[in-house]
This record gives structure tokens, C-alpha cells and sequence, in this order.
């Protein structure tokens, strides 16, 4: 099986543009760390400027530079000396490989935008949701809506040396958006005829239906069938040590969002293996 980023789309790409997209994956990586914590508490997202949660003092811009400052300050606030959460050098670190990836597999173009714009914003509904246990409609929705424009953008000469798959015609992107909804509806409605409660979220079901906008109905199955398995991967021995119940809620939108990824970038032959003929309508 030949891997998507083995596919030529013409002459490779030069080195300052790699540097770009890597510098501008860390700036929407800080930008998404800083929609992972104002976003579920309903603070503003345009004021006040950056600040230390602990301390509120301003960050000034040379102490806010992504990973460096983070490094060169050693994981602490400069006025109080308060750790530096998590998410924002994860964030970071990950948009930041994330957008490389982009630019190496679809070009410097609109499609390499387009799948940076999908990643930033599964970076951030992951944080969310590993943070909070939500996924917050802005978002979700934001992407379900993305996906189904995208879809209607007529494939451009570039484009035609990619399959259909992730990047889906209309139809495909409608009908992945309805059956990602559906399919963890179903899910859902089942788990509570058994156990008497909801098993996942409504956000869970939006974002199942943002994933098969953007990456087709063919690619669904394999989706949410590596999201579960990387659930129960995680699960797991989490229960068997004793460190969670059965009942215990775990976040589904992280696996949903490394599923949604793993199709982006591996390309249509994962789906065709699973579905056959998922070549495209």
C-alpha cells in the first residue's frame, strides 16, 4: 500500500518554506492554547491581551514567544514563578509538527491551509476536552461547517493529483456529516437502553459529523473504529488498576480528533483496505 505523502505533487517544496509553516503552526498552537483556556470559561478571546492565570500580570510579547519562552523561563511565570500550564507548550509543539506535516503532504497552497485549519482546531477541542470533559460548540460546529465548504471549492490542478479522499467531493462530505452524527447517536441510544445514561455527549456526536464532513463517509468506519480502540486501549488499565470505575466518564473527543488525523494524513488506501471501492463518489 502506497502512503499518501509518497504521492509527487511536483517539485519539492524549498526549505524557508518548511521554516514558515513550522512558525506558523507555533503561532496558532499559542493561539489555540490560549482558546483551550479562555474558550470553556467564557472569557473574552480578544481582551484582555495574554496574561498569567495566577498572577494576571501581562505577559509582554519577548515572553511570549512559542516554546522558547517556555523553555528559557523553564516552565514558570516570570513575575511569580507559578508553573506554565501544560497545554501551552503541548499546543504549540504539536501545531507546530502538525502544520509541517501539512505543508510537506498537500503544498504550500490552499489545501495545506486548509488541513492546518482542521488540526488547530482538533488540537484544541482535544485540550478542551481533556481539560473540561466539552467540546464546545464554536468549535465543533466552526469545523463541521469548514468542512462542508471545502467540499464545494472546485478541485484545482494541484488538487487533481489528489485522491478524493481526505479532501471529499460535496456529496461525500453531506453524507459523512450525517452518517458521523448518526453512527454515534446510535452509539449513544444504545448505551443508554443498557445502562440507563448517556454514554457520550452531544459534542462527541457534532464532531463525528465535522470528521466525516472533512474526510468523507468512507473514511468514517475506520475512524471511529480507531477511536475506540484507542479508548479502550486507554481505558483499559486505568479500570484493571484501580484508577478509574467503569462508570467513570472518559473523554472521547482526543480520540475522535488522532482518528480524524490519522485519515488526513495516511490517505484514501487506509479506507479502501476497510471499504472497498472508497475511492470517491
Amino acid at each position: 500500500m502506497d502512503f499518501f505523502w509518497q504521492q509527487s505533487l511536483g517539485e519539492p517544496l524549498p526549505a524557508w518554506s518548511g521554516a514558515f509553516a513550522v512558525l506558523t503552526g507555533l503561532a496558532l498552537g499559542s493561539f489555540a492554547g490560549m482558546l483551550a483556556y479562555r474558550l470553556p470559561r467564557g472569557l473574552a478571546l480578544d481582551r484582555p491581551g495574554s496574561y498569567c492565570p495566577s498572577c494576571r500580570t501581562p505577559i509582554r510579547f519577548r515572553r511570549n514567544v512559542p516554546l522558547l519562552s517556555f523553555a528559557l523561563l523553564r516552565g514558570r511565570c516570570a513575575h511569580c514563578s507559578c508553573r506554565i500550564h501544560w497545554r501551552y507548550p503541548v499546543s504549540e509543539a504539536l501545531c507546530g509538527l502538525l502544520a509541517l506535516a501539512c505543508w510537506h503532504v498537500f503544498g504550500a497552497g490552499l489545501y495545506a491551509w486548509a488541513a492546518l485549519l482542521m488540526c488547530a482546531t482538533l488540537v484544541t477541542l482535544a485540550l478542551i476536552d481533556l481539560e473540561h470533559g466539552l467540546l464546545p460548540d464554536q468549535l465543533t460546529l466552526g469545523l463541521l461547517w469548514s468542512g462542508l465548504a471545502l467540499s464545494l471549492v472546485p478541485k484545482t490542478a494541484v488538487a487533481a493529483h489528489l485522491p478524493e479522499l481526505p479532501f471529499p467531493g460535496a456529496r461525500q462530505a453531506v453524507a459523512g456529516a450525517i452518517a458521523g452524527y448518526a453512527a454515534l447517536w446510535i452509539i449513544n441510544f444504545a448505551w443508554k437502553v443498557l445502562r440507563k445514561r448517556d454514554g457520550l455527549g452531544g459534542g462527541d456526536m457534532k464532531l463525528a459529523a465535522a470528521l466525516g464532513a472533512w474526510t468523507g463517509l468512507n473514511s468514517l468506519p475506520l475512524i471511529v473504529g480507531l477511536a475506540a480502540i484507542a479508548g479502550l486501549a486507554v481505558g483499559l488499565p486505568l479500570v484493571l488498576s484501580r484508577r478509574a470505575a467503569v462508570s467513570d466518564p472518559l473523554p472521547c473527543g482526543p480520540f475522535l480528533a488522532a482518528g480524524g488525523l490519522f485519515m488526513l494524513f495516511l490517505g484514501p488506501q487506509a479506507a479502501s483496505v476497510f471499504v472497498p471501492g472508497a475511492s470517491g463518489w
